[in-house]
């Protein structure tokens, strides 16, 4: 029986729509980071605080990308090599640093409530929980409710094996250098943008990874509030 074009594609289509999706789509992508400020390395070392008084107000796309490069972004490729290089060191080129934003709604742009993992690879966010979670990461943080209202929270963690398989017991105190660098990085970058920021350290790992629905192995290190 012969079987006109017409019908042989309608067919691959209603087949096409009921393969598994590969969750590519839902992947948002950002605002190119700027490689040059506005503000001098030196300015903004002199201008840097901890404010947890922070504004409601929300922030951009842009400035959110801007953070998140700063925590854990890669560098343009180089030109001889191809070969990738991050903003922060890395012992052995480990890299076991996870960045993740939480926000409210529209409290970064029309970005909707929810928890994203940064890809630093394509500078893009990937849902990986939907809601307002800021008031559970500040209950999990000691009831420090400041969390509650920043419009965004950026949860610096890390995948410790990827340094220990190397170096050991040895490999923890790497990881929280890189740690301790992608905070620095923030707090500078979050002044030249004309933002504020304070780093919370005291929270329940557990509670905080259950509330973001962090992926299996990742420990919250840090979480840093950012606004105006």
């Amino acid at each position: 029986m012969k079987i006109s074009c017409r019908v042989f594609l309608a067919v691959s289509m209603m087949l096409l729509a009921t393969l598994p999706s590969t969750g590519a789509e839902s992947d948002i992508k950002l605002p190119n980071p700027v490689f040059i400020g506005k503000l001098s390395f030196e300015a903004a070392v002199v201008r840097k605080q901890s404010v947890r008084d922070l504004s409601r107000a929300p922030l951009t796309m842009a400035q959110a990308s801007q953070i998140l490069w700063a925590a854990n972004g890669n560098l343009p490729a180089d030109a001889i090599t191809g070969a990738t290089t991050k903003v922060i060191t890395s012992a052995g080129g480990l890299y076991p640093l996870e960045v993740f934003l939480v926000c409210g709604q529209n409290t970064i742009g029309e970005l909707p409530a929810g928890v994203y993992r940064y890809n630093p690879q394509e500078n893009s966010l990937k849902p990986i929980a939907t809601g307002d979670n800021r008031n559970l990461v500040a209950h999990a943080a000691h009831r420090q409710l400041f969390l509650a209202q920043a419009p965004a929270l950026v949860v610096i963690g890390a995948v410790f094996q990827r340094t220990t398989v190397r170096y050991g017991d040895r490999g923890m105190q790497y990881v929280y250098m890189d740690a301790g660098a992608a905070n620095q990085n923030v707090f500078l970058q979050a002044e030249s943008l004309g933002l504020h920021c304070a780093t919370v350290g005291a929270f329940e790992d557990a509670q905080v990874a259950g509330a973001l629905k962090l992926p299996t192995g990742v420990t919250p290190l840090m979480i840093v509030a950012v606004g105006k």
